[in-house]
């Protein structure tokens, strides 16, 4: 170890004897360790069409005049199933799911409802999260995504939700 590393190394390996993750912790004099961050979870009901999920959500009006001057004219909406796994949980066989519309709604009065396909059969596949994009006339999407993944709790493990989200997607253009 270079001795520039060592002060460091001694800082990190005391903070995670003693001290707190926590600034209110620290400020009020209690140590309370790290705590794991909680992704919040979209509760959904499960799709009355089995062939197909419905999502249902708002993006944030301040992206109008960003998106149409980088030439995004579509929402994406990227459904992703989860395998549990495959096979004895060694082989993975998570899919995903797109499905696109006109980007022509804009703040929380103006929501989309976007039909998805169902996850794919075989392997235990169920939906576990989603994610909305900004894309261009011929479905690109680049990096123009939302926010992160979303995660969707179903009543049960299922193939097609019909989930309505009441957060806002704050899209980068």
């Amino acid at each position: 170890m270079h001795p520039s590393q060592l002060f460091s190394a001694i800082t990190l390996a005391s903070l995670a004897a003693f001290g707190s993750a926590s600034p209110i912790a620290i400020a009020e004099g209690e140590s309370s360790g790290l705590v794991a961050r909680q992704d919040s979870c979209n509760a959904s009901p499960i799709s009355a069409e089995y062939d197909f999920s419905y999502y249902t959500f708002h993006i944030d009006a301040n992206v109008q005049q960003r998106a149409k001057n980088a030439g995004l004219t579509k929402i994406g909406v990227l459904q992703k199933c989860d395998s549990n796994g495959g096979i004895w949980g060694t082989q993975p066989k998570n899919t995903e799911n797109w499905a696109y519309a006109p980007l022509d709604k804009f703040g929380p009065d103006q929501k989309y409802k976007i039909k998805v396909n169902r996850c794919k059969k075989d392997y235990d596949r169920h939906v576990w999260k989603y994610q909305v994009w900004l894309c261009n006339e011929n479905n690109w999407c680049g990096t123009t995504n939302c926010g992160l993944d979303r995660d969707i709790c179903p009543t049960q493990k299922t193939k097609s939700v019909d989930l309505v989200d009441n957060e806002a997607w704050l899209c980068s253009a």
